[in-house]
């Protein structure tokens, strides 16, 4: 079932433009400008000299031989995977040898607020895979490797739920080009064609199952697969256990009967699997994509930190951890693909 857009699936609590203005002007009147950031340029140094300055905020950097970001941020930031912190820092141009290379150690913008705008986190949601599709939740094997070569190519970062979730949480700041890649309901091709392809252009996912659906025929995944998906960096969600309707009681089923209902799928979900992966599950995908107010409740309620719905458009850090946005990836044209990967909104924010 595709849904379409529906009041179950509007935000609970939407963000009035002015709590937008009057959070940018905060932000933005604290944001460091870089310019003053090294004091003097360092002179070039010679053959096999590396010249480094370092202030309070900032290091910079000159050698004689180019240094990667991944060293860089490794030696400087503590963690090779910040190196995205180097390379956005020192753009255009990129690193370069005897070119002074800014290192920034005080992260001011944790929300990607500029004067102009406000950075965005777009999730792409899929289902199946197959080299033969004849439903619009089946992506063609050959489109879903160009749609990941596109975002590799272009210089896109795939985020994990814990990622996503300190920014928004305004505690860590996401890569620019930022984007959430998830995969829904737990069909065994996610595992056989998804995710060698993902592997090969170094992203990460996320893949949301309905326990229900695990391991009961050849075209689910099953637990010993999902674990491999785990040890190789990808995140496993729930999708509730038997893939129900959160936000509509069956016929002849009391309130009561129907909220007890809710909280199995959501409870129930979770406790299987993180006894299956012994992990914390704290993502969830509303079935369907359908959540209102009870439901948002019941899943804060069962431990869960994000949850999305398929409502088009993208995340801002200031959005609900508990409605997140996500676009359903259901045609296959480049042109379409390229529209669900705006990571930027424009607004006058001055």
């Amino acid at each position: 079932m595709i849904p379409g857009p529906s009041e179950r699936e509007r935000p609970l609590r939407p963000h009035p433009r002015r709590r937008i203005l009057l959070i940018a002007v905060v932000i933005i009147g604290g944001l460091f400008i870089c310019g003053a950031c090294a004091g003097r340029q360092p002179v070039a140094p010679a053959p096999g000299q590396t010249t480094v300055y370092r202030s309070k905020n900032y290091v910079v950097y000159t050698s004689a031989i180019t240094p990667s970001a991944e060293a860089l941020a490794s030696e400087f930031l503590g963690d090779s995977g910040k190196s995205w912190i180097i390379e956005e820092a020192n753009q255009p141009g990129g690193l370069q040898s005897e070119r002074a290379i800014v290192i920034p150690l005080a992260v001011k913008n944790k929300g990607g607020l500029k004067r102009e705008g406000f950075q965005t986190v777009p999730v792409l949601t899929y289902h199946r895979f197959g080299d033969n599709c004849d439903s619009p939740l089946c992506m063609p094997v050959d489109v879903f490797d160009r749609q990941m070569r596109y975002l590799k190519d272009n210089g896109f970062h795939t985020v994990t739920p814990e990622e996503l979730l300190a920014f928004l949480h305004y505690r860590q700041p996401l890569p620019q080009k930022s984007i959430w890649i998830t995969m829904d309901d737990g069909y065994r091709s996610t595992f056989n064609v998804a995710y060698p392809i993902l592997k090969k252009y170094g992203f990460t996912a996320t893949m949301f199952v309905y326990t229900e659906f695990v391991g009961a025929s050849r075209l689910a995944v099953t637990w010993d697969q999902l674990r491999e998906m785990k040890a190789n960096g990808f995140s496993i969600g729930s999708h509730s256990v038997t893939h129900s309707d959160l936000t509509k009681a069956r016929p002849g089923e009391s309130p009561d009967a129907f909220i007890a209902r809710i909280r199995r799928e959501l409870d129930q979900s979770k406790q299987i699997i993180d006894k299956k992966l012994r992990q914390n599950t704290i993502v969830l995908a509303y079935p369907f994509g359908y959540y209102d107010r009870r439901a948002v409740n019941l899943a804060h309620e069962a431990g869960y930190k994000l949850a999305a719905s398929v409502r088009r458009g993208g995340n801002p850090f200031f959005a609900n951890p508990l409605a997140l946005r996500r676009d359903q990836v259901l045609k296959r044209d480049m042109g379409t693909f390229k529209k669900r990967l705006q990571t930027f909104y424009p607004l006058a924010l001055e």
